[in-house]
């Protein structure tokens, strides 16, 4: 990050976080957390709002035909943050992607639930970001032109709890019905939101394997879509995407992208490159010049090209960050090669602040602050490079 970027980013957050302090009547103290992002999604015909003051914009923003080009945000909510501190949050962690060459941010929240076999879901209180949260957020990033993609996905933790092996893709609700009567009960304030600020994106469902097949999802769609009117987007996970499953509830869709090479830590960048592009190339180019890479990441710990989304094994492990770096370089080379419609790379925290990273990582799976983050930005500096060079 330039020091250019880093003055300018530092007396933005200083007249933000001033203002806050008037406004909330609380001492100014550096927040620990950074926000997100958004932009008019397409179909509306909205026009940018004008940017704030001290808010960046992106130079050259998304649009249709245009690769999406964006990182992943997890924002796990904080109840305590008032208004104005999400708003300066957002300031930094736009501010952070633009300085990458992003154009986009997808923006993912936890919802909860209370078992594997549960039928009820709940936004958390505290964890949970709440609508009003969300818009503030989405307000400050159509500032900023950039788009955003609002990715709502359930929390495996008590899942994980009651079986180790069990995720969010093998819940087994004891009645499907309740299951999505509850979560159309959830998902709306939050889709009427991504309207009202102009979301361009709204995902459905994330890795819900095991319902992917329901025939509760047409109702709920068009639910949501009584009150959305831009993209709605499915989710699904790498190996669904390895069966061409077909099974899907929207015709948009992303995917979580962590496919397992049998490679050792010593693989060249080349070696992973060809392995991504026999992973992706089973595919036609019709599907991949529509295919959203909606999560590509890599824990940066030894063993990681057999699993790379191994979060949980890997919290004590030894962080190798070449082992990162050269999965996001050749994920580039690829991405770029077979012209793939979108890439969102997993992940940095809500609360990280990019110019204070290191309490924020022992995250293994984070690219804050390591040679992948440099890989990302001049990823996105070459591909926004190559569309300046074809209008």
């Amino acid at each position: 990050m330039s020091r250019a970027f880093h003055d300018r980013r530092l007396a933005r957050l200083a007249a933000t976080l001033c203002l806050a302090s008037v406004v909330c009547g609380c001492s100014v103290v550096a927040p620990g957390s950074f926000a997100g992002s958004s932009a008019q999604h397409s179909a509306t015909g909205h026009n940018p709002a004008p940017p704030a003051p001290g808010v960046l914009t992106v130079a050259r923003p998304w649009h249709s035909g245009m690769p999406q080009l964006g990182i992943d945000l997890n924002w796990i909510g904080n109840s305590r943050d008032p208004d104005a501190w999400i708003r300066a949050k957002a300031v930094r962690i736009i501010d952070y992607a633009i300085s990458l060459h992003a154009n986009s941010i997808g923006l993912s929240f936890p919802f909860y639930t209370d078992g594997i076999t549960s039928d009820r879901l709940y936004a958390d209180k505290v964890k949970t970001p709440s609508p009003g949260h969300i818009a503030i957020f989405l307000s400050v990033a159509r500032e900023s032109h950039i788009r955003v993609t609002l990715r709502p996905i359930l929390d495996e933790h008590i899942l994980v709890q009651q079986n180790p092996i069990a995720w969010r893709g093998s819940i087994e609700p004891a009645s499907v019905s309740a299951w999505f009567t509850s979560y159309q009960k959830l998902l709306l304030p939050y889709a009427r939101v991504a309207e009202s600020e102009h979301a361009a994106t709204f995902v459905i469902g994330t890795e819900l394997n095991s319902l992917e097949g329901a025939a509760e999802w047409p109702g709920l769609t068009d639910t949501i879509g009584s009150v959305y009117h831009g993209e709605l987007m499915y989710d699904e996970n790498f190996d669904s995407f390895q069966k061409h499953d077909t099974n899907l509830p929207v015709s948009h869709f992303g995917v979580d992208a962590y496919p397992r090479f049998q490679l050792p830590d010593s693989a060249s960048v080349g070696e992973l490159t060809q392995a991504w592009e026999n992973w992706l190339g089973t595919h036609t180019s019709t599907v991949l010049h529509r295919t959203v890479l909606s999560e590509v990441g890599i824990t940066a710990t030894s063993g990681a090209y057999q699993l790379p989304g191994n979060w949980l094994g890997t919290r004590s492990a030894t962080i190798v960050p070449k082992i990162q770096a050269n999965w996001y370089a050749a994920v580039c080379k690829t991405f770029s090669a077979d012209k793939l419609a979108g890439i969102y790379w997993w992940e940095v925290s809500f609360d990280a602040d990019p110019l204070h990273p290191a309490q924020f990582l022992t995250d293994r799976l984070t690219f804050l602050d390591r040679p992948a983050q440099h890989e990302i930005s001049s990823c996105f500096a070459s591909l926004t490079a190559g569309e300046n060079g074809n209008p």
